[in-house]
């Protein structure tokens, strides 16, 4: 198919950068891939043939100086950038090295950050271009034993939300989402999947969900978009004593 457009998507082989692959494949965009897990991108990149897609597979460690540089020299020709790659961390204060402190930063905040320093400003040359930055509704509340998580999610959210103010008016739209608990396999991964069964089932929401108020958020031009009404009721008040009450007791990191 001729004239499709290309979608570079970081944390690709699962989760919430998977839908997105899945849905802008199937809107016409040609897909660059970017994740550590090559067979599960592989996997992808047969799966999206079916939506006429052709897709680029890069397997990069985005929580590297190298992995970052990758994705930048694969970015230039984007139309669409999806930065997700991510972790979720769970630790008591003094309990994580500077060196693992510094690839969870890099990976989830300044990492992303270099790459939109370098990628919007191409966009903003060409006056076409999205970009969705993937934080989470930890960068609107105080988690205890996972401060170093919480403060990543709001250093990303807080450069997006000054970002699509800046860009207005140049044809590039901003727009970052915080979603919950998203039921993918973020937290096996993070040894943290007891909250499976300790978080109700209606504090989850599904990736379609995630992509979904993405989406409509750029088509918004919102700056910060929330998934799930429960989340969004709940967002006003994440930071009172008595939310954080509740918020702990269901959804304490072990």
């Amino acid at each position: 198919m001729l004239n499709r457009k290309l979608a570079l998507i970081t944390g690709a082989s699962s989760g919430i950068g998977r839908e997105f692959a899945i849905v802008l494949a199937k809107n016409g965009y040609d897909i660059v891939a970017i994740a550590r897990r090559r067979e599960l991108l592989e996997s992808l990149a047969v799966e999206l043939q079916v939506f006429g897609a052709q897709t680029q597979v890069v397997v990069a460690d985005l929580s590297t100086t190298v992995g970052v540089q990758s994705v930048i020299a694969v970015a230039s020709d984007a139309d669409f950038l999806v930065l997700n790659a991510g972790i979720t961390r769970a630790a008591r204060v003094g309990t994580t090295s500077g060196d693992e402190i510094l690839k969870l930063n890099t990976l989830l905040a300044t990492g992303v950050v270099e790459i939109c320093e370098v990628i919007v400003p191409q966009m903003m040359q060409r006056k076409t271009g999205d970009v969705v930055i993937v934080s989470s509704i930890a960068a609107f509340t105080p988690m205890p034993k996972s401060a170093l998580y919480a403060a990543a999610k709001t250093y990303v959210m807080s450069y997006g939300r000054s970002l699509n103010l800046e860009v207005r008016g140049s044809g590039v739209r901003v727009c970052v989402v915080c979603p919950g608990y998203v039921r993918t396999d973020l937290h096996q991964q993070a040894g943290l999947t007891h909250l499976r069964a300790r978080v109700p089932k209606w504090l989850w929401i599904n990736s379609d969900d995630v992509v979904h108020a993405a989406l409509k958020g750029l088509g918004s031009n919102k700056s910060v978009v929330v998934p799930g009404a429960i989340y969004r009721l709940a967002r006003p008040f994440l930071g009172s004593w008595v939310a954080q009450t509740i918020w702990r007791r269901t959804t304490s990191r072990k």
